[in-house]
């Protein structure tokens, strides 16, 4: 009997909203889009069974939640410009999760 492992792969369509100040063009947001794909592989504390959309889409949080936001999203070009302020929080939201 030839035992077959299923692997759950998605495909996660997110974006990042940065906020900022900047001296020039004044308070702003720049919004990044981007698509990373997840599965079961990813090593987190509390993840809940990869059985629907919404259940990875708490998965892919859990793991944003532990990550710095340069390893998850190009940064916008001005991000470590003395003179421009970017707050601290930025606010990522999912799009669109896609079994794979």
């Amino acid at each position: 009997m030839i035992d077959i492992k299923v692997e759950n792969i998605w495909q996660i369509k997110f974006e990042v909203t940065f906020y900022g100040e900047d001296p020039v063009r004044g308070s702003f947001r720049e919004i990044k889009e981007s698509i990373i794909l997840f599965s079961e592989d990813f090593q987190l504390e509390n993840k809940v069974p990869f059985d629907s959309k919404e259940n990875v889409e708490i998965n892919f949080m859990l793991y944003v939640d532990k990550l710095p936001v340069s390893k998850l999203i190009k940064l916008p070009k001005d991000y470590y410009n003395k003179k421009v302020r970017y707050d601290e929080e930025q606010s990522i939201e999912v799009l669109e999760v896609i079994k794979l």
